[in-house]
């Protein structure tokens, strides 16, 4: 763990507060994998060697926040596009991760 990795985790928290937020405000799933793509893409990009450590922490960060921080929707309909964002959001943001640390690395020619 060192300075950088750390200063990422600080961004992973608040990308993961953006996505939570989108997550229990939108109508739709395309906005939350926007965001949640857009943000694992920084991850990656950030850290592409340690991102998977900061993709691992966004996935707890959303699930823990999700299911302790936020109130569940009375609406069947609505609980299942916040479960179906939620969990695609976690997929992406593997993914994204991923992604991210690839084109650092081409881009960078390590």
């Amino acid at each position: 763990m060192n300075r950088k990795l750390f200063a990422n985790a600080m961004l992973v928290i608040c990308t993961s507060a953006l996505i939570l937020t989108v997550i229990k405000r939108a109508e739709g799933i395309h906005i939350p994998y926007l965001i949640a793509a857009l943000s694992a893409v920084a991850i990656g990009f950030a850290e592409p060697r340690k991102g998977w450590i900061l993709a691992i922490m966004q996935c707890i960060f959303l699930l823990t926040g999700y299911f302790l921080f936020t109130k569940m929707p009375e609406n069947g309909g609505q609980a299942e596009v916040e479960n179906f964002s939620l969990y695609g959001s976690a997929v992406l943001t593997f993914a994204g991760s991923f992604l991210g640390a690839f084109l650092k690395r081409a881009i960078s020619g390590v």
